[in-house]
C-alpha cells in the first residue's frame, strides 16, 4: 500500500516515542533483540535497523555481550553535563574487567565461606550509607569502597586480597568517581548495595554478579562513555 511504513520505521518510531516520553528513561536497559521482535512481532533485521538508527542518532548506546541501553532523550544534551573525568570510557571498562577478575570470584567464594560477623559488618555500612544524602557524595564512596573490600576479605582467600591490594587506591578512585557522576541520587545508590547484599545473604552469587555487571554497564554508557564521546 503507498504510503505504508516499513517495518523497521514502525519498531523506530515506537521506540523512539518510548524515550522520548520518559518510558524508557536514560541509562534504562532496553529488551533485547528477541524480546523486541516478539513484541513488534518482526524480524531481527528490523529491529537491528531501528536500533541502528537510534545509535545514529545518539539516542541508544550498546555495549557488546551486555545490551543497548538509553544514553539520551531527543532535543536534549548529553545525559549529563560535561563536568569531566579522570577515567576514561576504555579505562573503566579495563578496570572492570580487573573487578570482574577478582570480586566475581570473590563473591563466589564469599557465599561459601562468609561469617555471620562477616554479614554484620555489611549491614553497618549499609545503616551508614543509608543515612548519607546527596550533599555527602564523598562519605558514600568512603563507605562503599569499605562495603566491597569487605565482600573481598569475606572470601578468606588472601591470594584475591592481595591482588587487589596494590591497586586500592585506583578502585578507591574508580568508586568515588562513580558516585560523584551518578545522576542516581545518594539514597537511590544505598538501595542498589541493599540489593547486592540481599542475594549474597541469601547465598545467590550468579545473581549477585548479574546485577554487578550491569550496574557498571549503566554508568560505561551514562557517565564515562558520555564524557569522553
Amino acid at each position: 500500500m503507498p504510503g505504508r511504513l516499513h517495518r523497521s520505521d514502525e519498531v523506530y518510531n515506537h521506540m523512539l516515542v518510548r524515550i522520548a516520553d520518559g518510558e524508557w528513561k536514560e541509562g534504562d536497559k532496553i529488551p533485547s533483540e528477541s524480546q523486541l521482535c516478539k513484541a513488534y512481532s518482526v524480524s531481527r533485521i528490523s529491529v537491528r535497523s531501528a536500533l541502528q538508527r537510534l545509535q545514529g542518532q545518539g539516542l541508544v548506546t550498546t555495549v557488546p555481550g551486555i545490551g543497548s541501553f538509553v544514553s539520551a532523550r531527543p532535543q536534549e544534551g548529553p545525559v549529563r553535563p560535561r563536568m569531566g573525568s579522570s577515567i576514561t570510557s576504555a579505562a573503566f571498562l579495563e578496570f572492570f574487567e580487573f573487578r570482574q577478575a577478582v570480586e566475581f570470584k570473590a563473591i563466589e567464594l564469599f557465599v561459601v565461606h562468609a561469617t555471620d560477623s562477616d554479614l554484620r559488618n555489611l549491614r553497618d555500612l549499609l545503616g551508614r550509607m543509608a543515612a548519607c544524602g546527596d550533599s555527602d557524595r564523598a562519605a558514600f564512596s568512603a563507605l562503599d569502597y569499605a562495603f566491597h573490600m569487605n565482600i573481598l576479605h569475606g572470601s578468606r582467600n588472601s591470594y584475591l586480597i592481595g591482588a587487589m591490594e596494590p591497586y586500592a587506591e585506583q578502585y578507591r578512585h574508580y568508586l568515588t568517581e562513580i558516585v560523584r557522576l551518578s545522576p542516581k541520587p545518594v539514597p537511590d545508590l544505598a538501595q542498589e548495595h541493599e540489593e547486592l547484599y540481599r542475594l549474597l545473604a541469601e547465598k545467590k552469587p550468579t545473581a549477585a554478579k548479574e546485577f554487578l555487571l550491569s550496574d557498571n554497564a549503566y554508568y560505561h554508557v551514562t557517565v564515562f562513555d558520555t564524557h569522553n564521546r
